[in-house]
């Protein structure tokens, strides 16, 4: 058992060392304010705290543990061991810096919670953040802080036990539009057409009618052959629909398609299946509780995972709403504009709410990469690059890889064939 002393025991203070010894060791935790308790533990231990006590293994404090609700923190981004840190301790330290204390601030996304930048769709703006202006987006700090924290302090106590990196990795098909052309209205059909025909796209425009027809399949009707691949791999995977009114950012077939939702049924059958959140859903709850009775009802399950389409979460409202409503897995946590660790982390964590002070039973899964990203920036190749070091990641920290994949990339045309050779090659070579 490690046994951690501190003056003062809080909420944020248990939440961050609970993730954090439970996540990266072997080995139980307690932690006591008791000073008795701590001297008279033989095992591993050490204080936290404001100031050394005697002779022990002692972290110095940073204040954000201690504290209740927010406030802007003027962050100064350091080194150590090469590795971007920040939240510097005092001398008497044994680490030179309070990586509890960090790793609160990024996992409870602190920074979202303070007036920051937003993108043209009110999303958090990656530029503006303490990731990117730390140059740290695309590596798992907090991971590697850990790594680093119980490689030292297991120098002390060897009877720490590190748990070590093991092969991680699922992925999410999300599905915004279930087909291309079946199931369409009339009216979209013949305008959908129309634009073809006047933009002289025939081949699109055959595809379309021998679609509606039976003649061909549709383009993005690939769920079941999906699903066989990843049993082939055996890799984990989650199929999440857009299962909402369309608008103008949430363009799906209407939810009383029949073959829409015989699909869904279909492959609710093979795999863990769920929500989708419409955009329009962010801001107007009541639309986002008729979206889960609703596909709730059609699947005859509960709904425990959600991801917000297009990324657009806004902390903590959102995820309050998502754990109000049952759900206890989100997989929404990831950049809006490039591959990486939006908590720094790969690992799965409980939400902390900062405005109750107290953790949720809701898990946020973080995203390192999303195919619509890596497609509006890269090229197959570069992707491919990008994929690597997040499978290196989970090979040296343990940093689990969850992917975001869209049902259209799959389809067989020519304009996808090159990223989804990349991906399902990558699936295939996958070992750490």
């Amino acid at each position: 058992m490690i046994l951690v002393y501190t003056h003062q025991i809080t909420a944020r203070l248990r939440y961050v060392f609970t993730h954090f010894f439970e996540t990266y060791t072997e080995n139980e935790l307690e932690i006591t304010d008791v000073l008795e308790t701590f001297i008279a533990h033989s095992g591993p231990k050490f204080s936290y705290t404001t100031q050394e006590l005697s002779n022990e293994y002692f972290v110095h404090a940073n204040p954000l543990l201690f504290e209740q609700g927010v406030r802007p923190y003027d962050i100064q981004v350091k080194r150590w061991e090469d590795t971007p840190v920040f939240f510097s301790c005092d001398d008497s330290s044994a680490i030179p810096y309070d990586i509890f204390a960090a790793t609160f601030y990024m996992l409870s996304r602190y920074e979202e919670h303070v007036p920051h930048l937003k993108d043209g769709m009110d999303r958090f703006s990656t530029h503006g953040s303490l990731a990117a202006m730390g140059k740290f987006t695309d590596k798992p700090v907090v991971d590697i802080w850990a790594k680093l924290f119980l490689t030292h302090f297991s120098d002390a106590y060897p009877e720490v036990v590190i748990k070590p990196p093991t092969r991680q990795i699922q992925t999410i098909l999300e599905v915004p539009e279930a087909f291309a052309y079946r199931s369409k209205s009339f009216l979209r059909t013949i305008v959908e057409s129309g634009l073809d025909f006047f933009n002289l796209r025939f081949v699109p425009l055959f595809e379309r009618f021998a679609s509606r027809l039976s003649f061909r399949p549709d383009p993005y009707d690939i769920y079941l052959d999906w699903i066989e691949q990843h049993r082939k791999l055996n890799v984990p995977t989650k199929v999440m629909f857009m299962f909402a009114r369309p608008s103008a950012n949430d363009r799906n077939i209407s939810v009383f398609k029949k073959r829409f939702r015989e699909r869904i049924k279909d492959v609710a059958d093979h795999v863990p299946t769920s929500l989708l959140a419409s955009y329009q859903s962010t801001n107007q709850n009541h639309l986002l509780q008729i979206e889960v009775a609703r596909l709730s009802e059609l699947i005859h399950r509960p709904l425990k995972d959600i991801r917000q389409h297009l990324i657009r979460i806004r902390f903590p409202s959102n995820y309050n709403q998502f754990a109000n409503l049952g759900f206890t897995n989100d997989y929404s946590l990831q950049f809006v504009d490039r591959p990486g660790y939006r908590a720094g982390t790969g690992f799965p964590f409980r939400f902390y709410n900062l405005s109750k002070e107290q953790r949720s039973n809701l898990v946020l899964h973080p995203v390192v990469a999303n195919e619509a990203v890596l497609r509006a920036q890269l090229t197959p190749r570069r992707g491919r690059r990008v994929l690597e070091q997040c499978k290196e990641n989970n090979k040296q920290y343990g940093s689990p890889v969850t992917l975001v994949v869209t049902n259209t990339m799959l389809d067989q045309r020519t304009k996808n064939t090159a990223w989804k050779r990349m991906f399902l090659e990558f699936l295939e070579s996958y070992d750490i």
